[in-house]
């Protein structure tokens, strides 16, 4: 009865996930997606525009729209320090959401189908520093780190944390960027563009340099 259980809670959330694509493809048939397009909308709302932003950031998950986009688009419409606070804020929001929607919808079912060694590095991968890292390097999907998490053993403290400290970098490193539209080629776009790549390329080489001290540290040669 419980695999019976588990069984249809994942097809269910199989159901949401397929789903809510299809209808985010339908409903943004024929709409631009630009930052400057996700601004004017936003902006539209006077007073309630962070409020707005935030809002889109939470169903974004359940919608696939690019994270990106809203990330940029936030530091076009309240700069890059606002910006991120709203934008990080959102997207932790529905991050846990959807942590917590795969949690009680297919975690069960995953586990209950893993070997024991594999349900052991499971559950030693996903922790908050692999969250961090997933959150942070910009060419990850949120979502996928998503849901991903919500099917593993990680603690939902242990994963906000993670989130938090991941998101709240990238969002700054593209609400910084959004920010320089305004005056492409100017100092702060060029500096922008070196923040983001310094995202891109900073967390991997640190991983790297990480595991080769770790090897270093017990014995084996630095370079395998």
């Amino acid at each position: 009865m419980d695999k019976a259980r588990s069984r249809r809670r994942f097809i269910y959330l199989l159901v949401f996930v397929v789903g809510t694509g299809v209808v985010a493809m339908l409903r943004l048939r024929g709409v631009p997606l630009t930052a400057e397009g996700v601004r004017a909308t936003v902006a539209a709302w006077g007073p309630l525009a962070p409020l707005v932003l935030i809002l889109l950031l939470v169903i974004r998950p359940f919608v696939f729209f690019p994270s990106t986009l809203l990330f940029i688009a936030a530091g076009l419409a309240f700069g890059p320090l606002l910006g991120t606070v709203y934008a990080a804020a959102g997207a932790t929001v529905g991050g846990v959401i959807t942590f917590l929607l795969a949690r009680a919808l297919g975690r069960e079912f995953i586990q209950a189908r893993l070997p024991s060694r594999l349900q052991r590095l499971q559950e030693e991968r996903w922790g908050a520093g692999l969250v961090f890292f997933l959150n942070l390097v910009p060419l990850v999907p949120i979502t996928a780190v998503n849901y991903g998490a919500g099917l593993s053993r990680i603690s939902l403290g242990y994963y906000t944390l993670g989130v938090i400290a991941g998101l709240t970098p990238r969002a700054f490193a593209y609400s910084f960027f959004g920010d320089s539209l305004d005056d492409i080629g100017s100092p702060q776009f060029m500096l922008a563009l070196a923040v983001l790549g310094l995202l891109v390329i900073g967390p991997t080489w640190l991983r790297r340099w990480l595991q080769s001290d770790r090897g270093a540290a017990d014995g084996r040669p630095r370079h395998q």
